[in-house]
């Protein structure tokens, strides 16, 4: 994305601080000094065709998972997993749109390598009354990311009308235990690719669930894109 030239301009006047080092930044839109950027952990998945399942590390901590590639920024680590945590618990904004830019970048990555591209993309939903403690749907706003990236529509194809638990600190079994009737598909045309979008992955019971979902329709491959996976399998 290209910066206008009253965004260079209030740049030169107010530059923006990094949000890691505290140092100035070098472009208008950025979030991030250049050296923090280029310093960011990385997950390369050039090599396995994109795809995290591919990684043993990932691998064993699955067994049969719904949807079929998994694609991740990182694992869940310093500085991701301080972003995250206050992007979505204590609404730190200016968090959260480095992070929706850091995604947008790592899809016009993907697509310029090659990776297939889905149908649509979608994102895990939150009920009425955590969208209104939250005051936003993180997956959502990541998801949207992906279609500015793809020019692919942004599909809300799930409903939470029940308020599900927080899933921290349970295992994969508890977890599918707290979903069960508690997210639900929503009736309609569903196509053949789609991509599915959280924040984190931890036990891949969330999306291993809504995949299920959507496989259970026709939909024949389901693709994740997370920011961060963790170590907590």
């Amino acid at each position: 994305m290209q910066a206008t030239l009253l965004q260079q301009l209030v740049h030169r006047l107010a530059p923006n601080s990094c949000l890691w080092c505290q140092m100035q930044v070098q472009q208008p839109q950025a979030q991030l000094c250049d050296y923090c950027h280029a310093q960011l952990p990385k997950l390369d998945l050039s090599w396995v065709e994109h795809n995290a399942l591919l990684l043993p590390q990932v691998a064993q901590g699955f067994t049969r998972p719904r949807f079929d590639s998994l694609y991740s920024l990182s694992w869940y680590r310093q500085p991701y997993r301080h972003w995250i945590s206050q992007w979505k618990f204590q609404h730190q904004q200016a968090a959260g749109e480095l992070l929706c830019q850091l995604l947008y970048q790592h899809a016009l990555l993907y697509q310029q390598q090659g990776g297939p591209l889905p149908d649509c993309i979608s994102y895990t939903p939150v009920s009425n009354k955590r969208l209104q403690e939250r005051g936003f749907n993180q997956a959502k706003l990541l998801a949207q990311q992906l279609a500015i990236a793809w020019q692919k529509p942004c599909v809300g194809l799930f409903q939470s009308p029940d308020l599900v638990p927080h899933q921290i600190g349970l295992n994969r079994k508890e977890r599918l235990a707290n979903l069960k009737g508690k997210i639900q598909l929503q009736q309609r045309p569903l196509p053949a690719h789609v991509t599915l979008v959280d924040d984190v992955i931890t036990t891949g019971a969330t999306l291993d669930y809504l995949s299920s979902l959507l496989k259970a329709k026709g939909v024949q491959t389901v693709s994740v894109w997370t920011l961060a996976i963790t170590r907590a399998f």
